[in-house]
């Protein structure tokens, strides 16, 4: 189930990792380990849970990563299920320990079910939250909200900061605004940052990240000791480091707004063009950690006479029609430009038995 919570403000949060639900004819083909859910980014919901003056939108699933991964390219191949990596439907904790019962792992049948099902709703939510609030504010700032155990054998050896920027090695978002989230966290005593380290922005980030268009996506990666008590089952907050990093990313968060503010100010742009359903590209190129965004076009702001010529009429309408020539033009995003979702590619139906799923609801 996809959650929208809509905001004014120029600021979306997506969280893709939050969620804990789990399909039954999932749930009973997961082992001991996968059953945990350890990889999840547990309570960060309740992190995000702002008063209402930030007025942020909120997009979240409640759908488990270990039923798909919100936050991975729609092309990747069945064969990169074993890569926590890549996995588009993962088979293995990020630490590689076994999540299935020996034989239960998914085929490409229910990969493509649990893509029509939870995945694509999901980004064409966040796509449809996207042009809304553009159509309040010439600047857009969307992070990508996720959050992970501090200790992962093999991922997080060197040590994980406590908050993490990804920006696509500066590619999704204007270098001001990452400075600014940056230097935001880097003047709280005791918070370590790492920028384009271990999150270098996942498929979220690259594929709705497009500064030329007014639109700026990071990827928010938290260290889990950051808010947690314990960072295993029960994932229990910690209320004090809770209350403390919520402080922090409010007085964050509210800079953002304002950057956004600043630079653009508001905007009016016409309502898309109803459409009965999103028409799929065939084959886009594959999004890895080191692909840039596909450029759009350029987002033209403002007249560029700001003259007012006379007009044969009486004063007032004379008035009136310098007004109207005043007002700043303003195109409306591309949305064709954005990375759409594609089914990821199945074998035939009638080689391997169907295993239905049951929407959480």
């Amino acid at each position: 189930m996809i959650l929208v919570k809509e905001g004014q403000s120029p600021l979306i949060l997506c969280l893709p990792h939050s969620g804990t639900d789990l399909p039954p004819a999932v749930a009973a083909r997961l082992n001991a380990t996968g059953r945990l859910q350890a990889d999840l980014a547990w309570r960060l919901e309740r992190v995000l849970d702002f008063p209402a003056g930030l007025d942020a939108t909120i997009v979240r699933s409640s759908v488990s990563r270990y039923v798909i991964d919100l936050d991975k390219d729609p092309t990747t191949p069945l064969s990169a299920a074993w890569d926590p990596a890549q996995a588009l439907c993962p088979v293995t904790t990020l630490d590689r320990k076994r999540i299935y019962q020996d034989g239960e792992e998914p085929g490409p049948t229910e990969v493509e079910q649990r893509m029509l099902l939870f995945y694509q709703p999901f980004h064409l939510a966040l796509r449809n939250q996207i042009e809304r609030v553009r159509r309040l504010h010439s600047k857009v700032v969307v992070l990508d909200c996720q959050s992970v155990r501090s200790q992962i054998r093999g991922v997080t050896d060197s040590g994980l900061p406590m908050v993490n920027i990804g920006s696509g090695e500066g590619t999704t978002t204007d270098p001001d605004l990452r400075n600014l989230i940056v230097g935001s966290f880097h003047a709280h005593e005791g918070l370590t940052v790492g920028v384009d380290g271990f999150a270098k922005g996942g498929f979220v980030t690259r594929s709705v990240g497009r500064p030329d268009q007014g639109v700026h996506a990071m990827t928010l990666l938290l260290a889990q000791r950051s808010y947690l008590r314990h960072e295993s089952p029960p994932f229990e907050p910690d209320k004090t480091r809770m209350g403390r990093l919520k402080s922090v990313l409010l007085d964050t968060f509210g800079r953002l707004n304002d950057w956004a503010d600043m630079q653009g100010g508001t905007a009016t742009l016409p309502a898309p063009v109803a459409s009965p359903a999103p028409i799929l590209p065939a084959e886009p190129a594959p999004v890895d950690d080191q692909a840039e965004p596909v450029p759009g076009p350029e987002l033209a702001i403002g007249n560029q006479d700001k003259s007012c010529e006379p007009v044969e009429a009486d004063d007032g309408l004379q008035e009136k029609e310098c007004e109207r020539r005043k007002q700043p033009a303003v195109d409306p995003l591309d949305t064709a430009s954005l990375t759409r979702v594609q089914h990821s590619r199945t074998g035939k139906v009638e080689e391997e038995p169907v295993t239905p799923l049951l929407v959480a609801e």
